[in-house]
């Protein structure tokens, strides 16, 4: 099983989620676009929600290795479990690039804490964030309802598992193929509705109404 095919497999996914995202209604919209016009609010948020994930992701962390020694199917059914905090930290701060910059953030406390991946483990924060970047970028980045961010979660699962491939060199395509849906439903769930759901949650306090873009 080559890297040329699982990156394939891969892109074909992404696209396909990025086009339903792109053609689905999804309320609340705003018009879109790129922003990279990060406040210092926007900043000191993403700090916090990433330093606050690396914890908590790096003791699922070692949750996840002993699935995976089971079976990659178990691990897939947690792979999703890792990326809720780059939709929660997108949906406060609706900014164009916030979950990869989430994404290395927490991977690098991760590396601090002590994930058994040592400095890897950034592998999985670029390819999870550029994962639900793209889904984001189908719906040039307009788009805040609960399947959007569902599907940008799923996006972020299946793509971390091309670093898993890359660092553990995962030899059977088929268990590969079986494990893609579950790892889909697995970030769909834990990663894009939690995201979503805990963003609302805050969002419902006001207290974050600077940080949004019009």
């Amino acid at each position: 099983m080559s890297l040329p095919v699982i990156l394939g497999i891969n892109l074909a996914i992404l696209v396909v989620l990025g086009l339903i995202a792109r053609f689905v209604q999804s309320d609340p919209t705003s018009k879109g676009g790129f922003n990279f016009n990060y406040t210092t609010s926007d900043l000191v948020i993403l700090a916090v929600i990433g330093a606050l994930a690396g914890v908590i992701n790096t003791g699922m962390g070692n949750i996840w290795y002993a699935a995976n020694t089971i079976s990659p199917i178990y691990g897939a059914a947690l792979q999703g479990t890792f990326m809720w905090a780059y939709l929660l930290a997108y949906f406060l701060v609706r900014k164009s690039g916030s979950m990869l910059f989430i994404g290395l953030v927490e991977a690098a406390m991760e590396v601090l804490l002590g994930n058994q991946a040592g400095v890897q483990t950034l592998g999985w924060g670029l390819a999870q964030g550029l994962g639900a970047e793209v889904v984001m970028l189908f719906c040039n980045y307009g788009k805040f309802g609960w399947l959007v961010f569902g599907l940008a979660g799923a996006a972020a699962s299946q793509f971390g598992t091309l670093w898993s491939f890359v660092l553990y060199s995962w030899s059977s395509l088929q268990d590969y193929l079986i494990a893609a849906p579950i790892n889909v439903i697995s970030g769909f769930i834990f990663s894009g509705l939690l995201g979503w759901w805990l963003g609302k949650t805050v969002e419902r306090t006001g207290l974050l109404r600077t940080t949004r873009r019009e």
